[in-house]
């Protein structure tokens, strides 16, 4: 994460947009979360909480929309209030908020919500997920040893099934020493050497083992701004190079084709030129940050508003050959 950005009472740090991190662009640097383990969608790892009090009042200040995705994360019970008036201030200057809710924890009313499992994922209490929403996004955090095993995960996907879930991103948790320990405490000797001295869980296994058996979408698509903000269209087909170069990559494909996807989707996110009209009136071409297959994928997201080659890359990912020790 990088710089901090002053939005009222809250700072926001900033980072670079990926798939797999759930389109993440601004995040708040200190939060008052709920006191259990939960995941931090932006940083792929355990979340930590800040304090457990309510959110200071939102300001009325000037200060400008954020133009992208805006993440917050699990609120504690005294910040629920604060969060939801956050989240009421930001959607109306048009930022795209992805909010963060803990199984079983209802969803206020918000576009884009994810809700995390872990707790109850870790504590075995899965008869909890038949209670997420009807088309909700659904997080799994792959831990080793804990959130993997088969009984767990077969049993999980039922649920969720049931409950008519209709996107399930698996994310592999990233884990200092000190939290596996903390993970460890308690567990039984064979989780306890998973979590120590096993690969990390593959997200491509179970994103298959997901789809094939239940038909879960194994990704979440980019939250995009609304008015009064502008530039959705761009932030949209940056989002499709973006999933491409992600796919590209997880197809362990040449490290050129997905860089090239990656560099035209950043020109096209930071650009002020309006993408689409560039393409129609034929000048992409002469931008040098887009090469040849970007421009062709964003031709296509011109004239059919989606694109083939992600279409192919998902199928491949989900259905192709795959050996279960890939990453």
């Amino acid at each position: 994460m990088t710089a901090a950005v002053v939005e009222g009472t809250m700072q926001t740090a900033t980072q670079l947009p990926e798939p797999g991190r759930f389109w993440i662009r601004y995040s708040p640097r200190a939060w008052p979360g709920p006191e259990g383990l939960w995941t931090h969608l932006g940083r792929g790892g355990l979340g930590v909480s800040r304090g457990g009090g309510p959110l200071p009042a939102a300001s009325e200040d000037d200060a400008p929309a954020l133009d992208d995705v805006l993440y917050l994360p699990p609120a504690g019970r005294l910040a629920r209030g604060g969060r939801d008036a956050l989240i009421a201030r930001h959607a109306a200057r048009g930022t795209p908020v992805l909010v963060q809710i803990l199984v079983p924890e209802p969803a206020p009313a918000v576009r884009k919500a994810v809700f995390d499992p872990l707790p109850v994922l870790l504590d075995g209490d899965l008869e909890a997920l038949s209670k997420v929403p009807a088309g909700a996004v659904v997080v799994w955090p792959l831990i080793a040893g804990l959130t993997d095993g088969d009984e767990v995960v077969d049993e999980g996907l039922s649920r969720l099934a049931e409950a008519g879930v209709s996107v399930l991103q698996a994310l592999t948790l990233q884990l200092s020493p000190g939290e596996r320990r903390r993970l460890a405490e308690g567990a039984e000797d064979e989780a306890f050497h998973a979590l120590f001295h096993r690969p990390p869980p593959s997200e491509r296994a179970f994103a298959r083992r997901a789809y094939q058996g239940h038909g879960f979408a194994p990704f979440v698509s980019r939250p995009l701004p609304t008015e009064p903000l502008r530039g959705a269209s761009n932030r949209e087909v940056a989002g499709l190079l973006a999933r491409a170069g992600d796919l590209c990559l997880r197809l362990a494909q040449p490290q050129g084709r997905s860089q090239g996807y990656f560099r035209a989707a950043r020109w096209i996110d930071a650009t002020e030129y309006d993408v689409a009209a560039l393409a129609r009136e034929g000048n992409l071409g002469v931008v040098g940050h887009v090469d040849d297959a970007s421009r062709e994928l964003v031709e296509e997201w011109l004239e059919t508003g989606a694109s083939s080659l992600v279409d192919e890359l998902t199928t491949e990912y989900l259905t192709g050959p795959f050996e279960e020790t890939e990453p």
